[in-house]
């Protein structure tokens, strides 16, 4: 009897793998509501590297200072993210912060993605490749943001899978050359390069725990070449020094939420479910890993339970050490089924329709994407607009708000914005007592000559500005009050 081949053909063949499914799904989900909106607007750095970005493009050159705040105007700035903030300044150019949407939707997607891509070509079964993709994508969504940090998303995943095909194949040219490339975008994208150092070493100290010398030479090349080609960015050392120094200030990692660690009573279920699929592998199926894995694993389960940013970064990492044993265990009770999805999936072909869709949905889908009215000034910025004539002095602004009046209001320097590493302690220090009404609270106020403020409307400092003699109320609306310096 002559066996049914399970290969698809003609116009099958064109389907969308598995893989390009979960591009597709992912990219369609994040340019849909709620998540688009999301993206940009859950803080106001997506705004601020777009303006970022947007300055370098209109004189051409990398910033070296800072022309945006009144309280740091024209002090050095260590360009960190200055590659992908002119990515994002170039999608927004096109459409606007629908634009910032759809880069990010775009690195992201490709991520896991690509993951799952790594997945199945280290043998793993579909089914379980598939599943563990997107569990480690939903744990990842807490962090989906269109900032630069999504493009280190991508790093960490081609810097890992690079390492773990050394491990396989042994071929150190080829590693060196795809970790030193690597270095070159990955130091000019986002300062989470770091990351990468973390990777390699869990590597080295693994090949040094196995006693495998000859990796460790070879590994220990490798990071020396890379060190070398990451002063390939505009502040050469200093970017490395800059970043260091704002890991080591307790206070500034403390101040922002992202350095925090998960509250597990709410937002966190991704977190959690990836964390039970991490036990329940280790459990039940007791897998016998490398030291690498095992270093890499306690090394980013602390990172990832220590600050929140870095749970994608768990995600990805660990997504390739579990999913070889629980592909062993699928493969006994599903192997057949296995098997012949497999063999459908390895031959579609179908990348034209998967663009085509995308194509579709950013080109032809309407999908206009603002700041939430009920969260960002943004009538008050209409305000400011309409009656420049009152607003000629230094501001005093929200924090979180800094980074959307840079793009809203570019005419007006603002006294704070994300740029946390590059303001430092003394001024985040200084914003701080000023919002908090310490005893010196107008020190600042005075410090750096401000005439007008912008703060939530039910924020204490309005309070205190209304009983203040020489200050009085121009504007308030139910999210923002505007305070001025009366001449």
């Amino acid at each position: 009897m002559e066996k049914v081949s399970s290969r698809p053909v003609g116009m099958a063949r064109y389907l969308p793998s598995v893989s390009q499914w979960i591009w597709l799904v992912l990219f369609l989900l994040l340019l849909a509501q709620p998540w688009r909106t999301m993206m940009v607007s859950s803080d106001g750095d997506p705004c601020m590297h777009w303006r970022v970005g947007e300055w370098m493009l209109e004189h051409r050159q990398i910033i070296r200072t800072d022309v945006f705040s009144h309280t740091r105007f024209g002090q050095p700035i260590v360009s960190k993210e200055w590659l992908a903030e002119i990515i994002f300044a170039l999608a927004g150019r096109l459409a606007g912060l629908y634009g910032l949407a759809v880069a990010a939707a775009l690195v992201i997607a490709t991520t896991f993605a690509l993951l799952h891509r790594q997945l199945l070509r280290e043998g793993n079964d579909l089914l379980v490749a598939t599943t563990v993709v997107l569990l480690a994508a939903w744990a990842a969504s807490t962090h989906w943001l269109a900032r630069p940090h999504v493009f280190s998303f991508l790093m960490v995943l081609l810097w890992n899978d690079a390492l773990r095909r050394y491990e396989r194949d042994r071929r150190p040219l080829r590693l060196a050359v795809t970790l030193g490339l690597l270095t070159l975008f990955w130091v000019n994208l986002h300062g989470a390069y770091l990351a990468g150092v973390i990777v390699l070493g869990a590597y080295w100290l693994g090949a040094l725990f196995e006693r495998d010398y000859g990796r460790v030479r070879t590994l220990t090349a490798v990071a020396l070449g890379c060190a070398a080609l990451s002063l390939c960015n505009p502040s050469g050392y200093h970017l490395h020094l800059h970043n260091l120094e704002f890991l080591h200030s307790q206070f500034l990692t403390n101040w922002l939420a992202e350095y925090r660690s998960s509250d597990f009573h709410s937002g966190s279920n991704g977190f959690l479910a990836w964390l039970a699929l991490l036990f329940l592998t280790f459990a039940l199926k007791r897998p016998r890993v490398s030291a690498s894995a095992a270093i890499l694993l306690l090394a980013w389960g602390y990172f990832a339970l220590y600050a929140g940013r870095n749970i994608p970064l768990l995600a990805i990492l660990s997504a390739p050490i579990i999913a070889a044993p629980l592909s062993e265990g699928v493969r006994g009770t599903w192997r057949e089924v296995s098997v012949r999805i497999r063999t459908v999936n390895d031959t579609s072909r179908g990348w034209p329709v998967v663009a085509i869709a995308a194509a579709i949905a950013i080109v032809w889908v309407p999908r206009p994407t603002d700041m939430p009215t009920e969260d960002w000034p943004v009538a008050a910025v209409s305000f400011i607009q309409q009656h420049p004539e009152q607003f000629k002095g230094n501001l005093f602004n929200q924090y979180m708000w800094g980074g959307y009046l840079l793009e809203a209001l570019p005419e007006h320097q603002v006294f704070i914005d994300g740029r946390t590493d590059f303001y430092g302690e003394g001024l985040v220090r200084e914003f701080q007592d000023t919002t908090a009404l310490s005893t010196n609270w107008t020190e600042a106020l005075e410090k750096y000559q401000v005439t007008w403020t912008l703060m939530p409307t039910d924020h204490r400092l309005n309070l205190a500005l209304e009983l203040k003699p020489g200050w009085k109320r121009v504007y308030t609306d139910t999210v923002s009050a505007i305070y001025c310096r009366i001449p």
